[in-house]
């Protein structure tokens, strides 16, 4: 039972780091409202995963903040749209994406293959470098609210 709750705390880890990634990744495919990005995430993910309102729209907030996307009121909502700087953080953030899960499953494989030949020092080292913050997440100011929160003593 307690790896289960481990396991679901690790999967929304997982889905809270790769939100504002997604949630740029929809904006760009069309304009779009908070609303229907909550439900594209939901339809993608076969129903397995429905963002909170509370979550998707401080990451709106941080995106027009930063100059990543920008709004339009049309019918009483919110439209957001990409902006060229946020085509080009989009850029960097797939890049980096895809580094990361090479890197990952590098990581899995020796793990699971009991690569004798690895240096465990350096995976060690190689995973803190995995987990340190992108550069690309830097600039788009992609901490997460909690983390905001426990560093104000919330």
């Amino acid at each position: 039972m307690e790896e289960s709750i481990e396991n679901n705390k690790m999967c929304t880890e997982i889905r809270r780091a790769f939100l504002k990634y997604i949630v740029l990744k929809i904006i760009k495919e069309k304009p779009t409202h908070g609303y229907d990005i909550i439900k594209t995430v939901e339809l993608r993910s076969n129903g397995r995963w429905t963002p909170s309102a509370g979550s998707i729209y401080p990451i709106l907030e941080k995106l027009e903040s930063k100059g990543f996307i920008q709004s339009e009121g049309i019918e009483r909502r919110k439209v957001y749209t990409i902006t060229p700087k946020g085509v080009k953080g989009l850029d960097r953030m797939t890049q980096e994406k895809l580094e990361l899960l090479n890197e990952m499953s590098r990581i899995v494989n020796n793990v699971i293959e009991g690569d004798d030949n690895s240096d465990a020092k350096g995976e060690v080292d190689d995973t803190q470098g995995v987990m340190q913050q992108s550069k690309a997440a830097q600039d788009c100011d992609f901490q997460d609210q909690e983390d905001d929160n426990n560093k104000n003593g919330r």
